[in-house]
């Protein structure tokens, strides 16, 4: 085990990695968080069948696969590397990408052999994160009749005290005080709301947006209510988009859907994951900022 406590730079520079989403919107955002880390030597492909025929000469050295890898889900992919049946070395540290997972779920991928997961929102400290893990405290390759992949067991650090994110962890099972779970479910309500709103926008484009928009300017005082800065800042991040770009071409839905997801999955996120929850408030400002300046180059353009 190595006793460094961060990657080199130059290493993260030689590193190439391969996605496998199905969502543009989400290969995009993985992909940015690379670059964001110097990683530039990236292949990206919408699923798992299409990853390992691209996989054959990239020979990638690290693999983000979705837990819905398109026909072939994201822990049939590990297996099938594992197996040795697909050309890209078997060896291949893989980390899973997924929106929400329960303890099942968690239990079935450290049987196929993932190294590492990774909750959605996706943000650089979080993808660093994972690499670390996996280049500085790499577990033993397993292969046996009932098993292949890494090793299952990892040493606990009575010195961690972050957020349920990694692997190998249990899913938290505090409970959270009344008042906490009341205001939770209410924003869950309101989120329902405002995502049925964005897929209304592909039937009735104009409208769909103008109901997101009311419905997070008439719960933006609630919200605050509730007093979580970082809920607070995802909020008036996704008015933001919509003021900047919501009736221009360049309307993105998956851009406002990744907002409510983001909101969503920091309600699940315990208070001590202040870190993470931080930075994915930032990759969201900078993602926006982006969008809308791209937004407003192209009405340039036009003009």
């Amino acid at each position: 085990m190595s006793d460094e406590r961060t990657i080199s730079p130059d290493l993260l520079k030689r590193m190439k990695v391969l996605i496998v989403d199905p969502n543009a919107f989400m290969r995009g955002v993985v992909a940015d968080s690379l670059r964001r880390l110097t990683i530039t030597n990236i292949n990206a492909t919408a699923n798992a069948i299409e990853a390992f025929s691209v996989g054959r000469t990239f020979k990638p050295d690290l693999i983000f696969v979705d837990w819905d890898a398109g026909r072939m889900s994201g822990l049939e992919f590990t297996r099938e590397i594992r197996r040795n049946t697909t050309g890209i070395a078997r060896e291949t540290p893989i980390i899973l990408l997924a929106g929400i997972i329960d303890h099942d779920q968690l239990m079935s991928a450290r049987q196929n052999g993932i190294n590492e997961f990774l909750l959605k929102p996706v943000s650089a400290h979080g993808v660093l994160s994972r690499i670390e893990e996996i280049v500085l405290r790499p577990r033993k390759f397993i292969d046996s009749r009932n098993y292949v992949g890494p090793c299952r067991r990892r040493k606990e650090d009575p010195n961690y005290a972050g957020p349920w994110r990694r692997l190998t962890d249990e899913p938290p099972q505090k409970a959270k005080s009344e008042q906490s779970q009341e205001n939770a479910f209410k924003l869950r309500g309101i989120i329902d709301n405002l995502t049925a709103y964005a897929n209304r926008a592909n039937e009735d484009r104009g409208a769909g947006i103008r109901g997101m928009y009311r419905l997070l300017q008439q719960n933006a005082p609630e919200v605050s209510h509730i007093g979580d800065d970082t809920i607070v800042r995802v909020w008036n991040s996704a008015l933001r988009y919509i003021e900047g770009v919501g009736m221009t071409d360049t309307y993105d839905i998956e851009v406002v859907k990744y907002h409510f997801q983001t909101i969503a999955i920091i309600l699940d996120m315990p208070e001590e994951a202040f870190i993470h929850r931080i930075s994915v408030a930032n990759e969201l400002d900078r993602l926006v900022s982006k969008k809308i300046h791209s937004a407003h180059e192209k009405k340039s353009d036009v003009a």
